[in-house]
């Protein structure tokens, strides 16, 4: 078994496994106790506020939900919500926009992806290009704002919606491959004279009506996450306006992307578990064989997710309990970015998928139905 990845940093599996009681103690209580003074954790307090909003415009997504659309965005810049037409995706988004920065709020803006109005007009070339060029000027004209030094502590949030694999390819895969150096040459229709850097406080997030995702790729996950989307009914959704309680900074300032501090954040939070990684390990076990080195930086990227899905104080935002929060993060790592980054494999060995429910089955239900649909 490849353990390499997990050797290199002072931080080991057997670390993580074996107690120190020289150690400050993170809890699962949503306030924090420091010294004397009780310390409010503001992200659990937003992602309350954030479950209330989406269910005061009647979306059907679940804490588990919202709390995955929240975790993949401090773990990645880009971000696709995938599923049928009418399950909320754009509703979702709007939510936080409202949520994190109030109403009314041109930080958020929500741009149409593709002109499917005039799907069967004789110049549908034409207004496709048109969409694209509004698009990427709306979007250079976001990156501007976020990269004022005044606007440094702001989010800024970028959504085009009903995107074609078209704009899939444009917006998300090129600027994902591109993102892995932080700095763009390209973006829609334009290429640029001089490298132009992404803002770390810029999201980019698309929604795609699709019954089933199926362009996986490994550029377009160097920097994004795909969230699948379950078929809902929904209401016209009504946005109640809302005090901005800023917290803005609090969410830029909670997220982990270096793998350093992912794996130090872990360490600090599963010191207490036994083997809390050996899924994890099991999964890396049977990928190790037939994947190349692509596999440490999935599983590194794995890590990070996990770091991002305990608040800057040590709470879990999926559940209280750290070992319910830590399966329900792993199902959620593994079906969005671990076995994605390796879909052609899966698909091509029958053994290898039936080794993987094996240990999928059961405890990580959604890892475990996406392993499943690779057979069909």
């Amino acid at each position: 078994m490849a353990l390499g990845f997990l050797l290199t940093i002072p931080y080991t599996l057997e670390s993580i496994q074996k107690p120190t009681r020289n150690m400050t103690t993170l809890t699962d209580n949503p306030l924090l106790l420091t010294g004397q003074s009780i310390q409010p954790d503001y992200e659990i307090q937003l992602l309350t506020r954030l479950s209330e909003q989406v269910s005061q415009v009647g979306i059907g997504f679940d804490r588990t939900a919202i709390a995955n659309f929240y975790v993949a965005l401090k773990s990645k810049p880009l971000a696709i919500l995938a599923g049928p037409a009418q399950s909320g995706k754009i509703a979702l988004v709007q939510c936080l926009a409202h949520t994190m920065m109030g109403g009314d709020c041109q930080q958020c803006q929500v741009m149409v992806g593709h002109p499917w109005s005039f799907g069967n007009s004789e110049n549908l070339t034409l207004f496709i290009e048109a969409q694209m060029s509004y698009n990427t000027e709306k979007l250079l004209g976001l990156i501007e704002e976020a990269r004022r030094p005044g606007n440094a502590h702001k989010v800024y949030i970028a959504c085009i919606t009903r995107i074609s694999p078209a704009e899939l390819l444009s917006f998300f895969t090129e600027v994902s491959y591109q993102l892995r150096h932080g700095q763009l040459m390209r973006f829609g229709d334009v290429h640029f004279s001089e490298p132009v850097t992404f803002p770390p406080n810029l999201f980019l997030i698309g929604t795609m009506d699709t019954e089933r995702f199926d362009w996986w790729d490994r550029d377009l996950l160097a920097n994004t996450i795909v969230i699948q989307t379950a078929k809902m009914s929904l209401p016209p959704c009504r946005f109640q306006k809302i005090t901005s309680i800023s917290e803005e900074q609090d969410f830029l300032c909670s997220r982990v992307r270096s793998r350093q501090a992912a794996y130090s954040k872990i360490h600090a939070i599963l010191r207490w578990q036994r083997q809390p990684l050996k899924p994890l390990i099991h999964v890396e076990a049977l990928l190790s064989e037939e994947v190349g080195s692509f596999l440490y930086w999935l599983l590194d990227e794995t890590i990070v997710y996990l770091a991002n899905s305990w608040s800057r104080l040590g709470n879990g935002l999926f559940a209280p309990s750290t070992p319910e929060n830590l399966a329900i993060a792993l199902d959620l790592a593994f079906s969005q970015i671990l076995l994605p980054g390796v879909v052609d494999t899966i698909r091509r060995i029958d053994v290898l998928r039936e080794q993987l429910h094996s240990v999928l089955a059961g405890q990580f239900p959604r890892s475990n139905a996406f392993t499943n649909s690779l057979a069909e």
